[in-house]
């Protein structure tokens, strides 16, 4: 879709406002712009809101990704029937039952509002536990006992133990792939990938290089292609819109991934020692390529103008070298 920002007008706009303001996000100065349906200062600004609160880049404008989390939000559990299809469920109700199936002790997997199979076999099991029809749809009845149960539930996300103990296990020699990703345009970023993937290959890691030259590709393609890849990681390099560089990895109010929380640490740590000074904390941040990677993910990214230092791209290797077998940190 062609990005709506400020300036435009119409009932795409209207939409757009409707939502935001169902949401809760409607700042002063918001309801005048929505009985002339254009798209200005107020509506900016609840657009960044809503950008920030979904762990989205805040740049005020509802392009195709910003949109669709418009409508994801708007969904609440109960709302329709959910199970596994092609393509996928995706919604806050979504995220909803997994949040409650990783309470009560059913491992869904990571909390990123998308059905996929370890949603089905954690409701399944669920279903079969409660007595209940195990059909895999998470339809009025289920959902009436999932919510019949909210007291017995956790604090702690069942999801979130299973990944760190995996992010504990010992990862040793074994046949890793990595795939490094970057935006097209960023031709001194893609040198050093291309200087990562080497030293990765003479540490017997495998590489994909992915994005940089030719036509710009939707961060979900890429992220779909590094699943179907079956990747053990994936690092990806973005232009910046600070002056900082930024580092960030999956995660969202509720839930953030222990291994993307790893890497994207191991990444900062590494990268801080070429460039001579300290960075921000890694993010939790819910950007297309790190919520739909099935693997750890990292986002960097870099300020436009930036100097690349010479050492980036063995930092860059040295970080994901660690993450796979600690006894490499020495």
């Amino acid at each position: 879709m062609q990005p709506i920002s400020r300036g435009d007008r119409g009932l795409p706009v209207a939409d757009i406002q409707k939502r935001l303001h169902e949401l809760g996000y409607a700042p002063p100065g918001m309801e005048s712009e929505m009985r002339d349906l254009s798209f200005g200062e107020a509506t900016e600004e609840a657009v960044r809101r809503f950008q920030c609160a979904r762990g989205l880049r805040p740049d005020g404008r509802v392009d195709e990704v910003t949109w669709r989390e418009l409508v994801e939000a708007s969904f609440r559990l109960g709302d329709r029937f959910l199970y596994l299809r092609v393509p996928p469920f995706r919604g806050d109700d979504v995220r909803e039952l997994q949040s409650y199936l990783n309470r009560l002790g059913f491992n869904a997997g990571r909390e990123d509002g998308i059905f996929g199979q370890e949603t089905e076999r954690a409701l399944r099991a669920f279903q079969h536990d409660m007595g209940l029809p195990v059909d895999g749809i998470a339809g009025t009845s289920t959902i009436s006992c999932l919510l019949r149960l909210k007291h017995a539930m956790k604090e702690t996300s069942v999801a979130v133990i299973h990944e760190a103990l995996e992010d504990g296990e010992d990862r040793g020699p074994k046949e890793r792939l990595v795939v490094l990703d970057l935006d097209p345009g960023q031709a001194e970023l893609e040198e050093a990938l291309r200087r990562a993937s080497l030293a990765l290959e003479d540490m017997g890691i495998s590489t994909i290089l992915s994005g940089g030259s030719g036509a710009p590709v939707p961060e979900s393609k890429r992220a779909q292609d590094a699943n179907q890849k079956e990747a053990d990681a994936a690092l990806g390099f973005r232009p910046g819109d600070s002056d900082k560089v930024g580092v960030f990895f999956f995660g969202s109010p509720r839930y953030s991934s222990p291994r993307g929380r790893r890497l994207a640490q191991l990444v900062a740590s590494r990268m801080e020692e070429v460039l001579g000074y300290a960075l921000p904390a890694p993010e939790a941040r819910s950007y297309p390529f790190l919520r739909e990677t099935r693997m750890p993910c990292v986002v960097v990214e870099w300020p436009p103008g930036a100097d690349i230092p010479a050492g980036l791209g063995l930092a860059l290797a040295r970080a994901v070298a660690v993450y796979f077998d600690p006894k490499e940190e020495g």
